[in-house]
């Protein structure tokens, strides 16, 4: 008994220890462009300057929306960007084969849909094409649908940002492949 304790102590030593390295795990000079983790939307911006516990981060004008404060981001919340042509997401480990998003590609998005939208319907589909992948498995899109609805959706929540490949609205996505 005394030595599960003693290992299951140590586990969770070891776990907080790892989370706490992970946090300060990338060091960003001012003119770095990086991407902002906002609810799985990110923003791409160029760090202006590092504070105390993160970094403050410029936004190209067309930048939006920004769901979250747009200034100062702490650091566990700001990534390197980098451009690829795919992404490869993998599931179970690499048990199960995974799935390839290639730049040019069209992906649907499903959006509970905003009451103030849209009146008659729960959820909204939205397609859109792949323009940029971030190697952390963020794609940026660029909108197809014709559907005044499906724009509204898509300007208020994801407009020119990038989208987790992850989020919940890919689920669809993620269903077809």
């Amino acid at each position: 008994m005394r030595l599960t304790y003693l290992f299951f102590v140590l586990s969770i030593f070891c776990l907080i220890n790892a989370s706490a390295q992970a946090a300060g795990k990338y060091q960003f000079e001012p003119g770095d462009t990086v991407l902002t983790n906002c609810h799985q939307i990110y923003t791409k911006g160029n760090v202006k300057t590092q504070v105390d516990d993160g970094y403050t981060i410029h936004f190209p004008k067309k930048s939006g929306p920004i769901n979250c404060p747009p200034f100062r981001w702490h650091a566990e919340f700001v990534i390197p960007y980098l451009s690829v042509p795919e992404y490869k997401l993998a599931f179970f480990g690499g048990l199960k084969s995974p799935m390839v998003f290639r730049k040019g590609e069209t992906v649907t998005m499903r959006f509970e849909a905003d009451k103030r939208i849209v009146k008659n319907k729960d959820s909204v589909d939205v397609e859109a094409e792949i323009t940029d992948i971030s190697d952390n498995g963020a794609i940026a899109v660029k909108l197809l649908s014709s559907d005044p609805e499906s724009a509204a959706m898509f300007w208020k929540l994801v407009g020119s940002n990038y989208i987790d490949l992850r989020h919940e609205a890919l689920e669809v996505e993620r269903k077809k492949r």
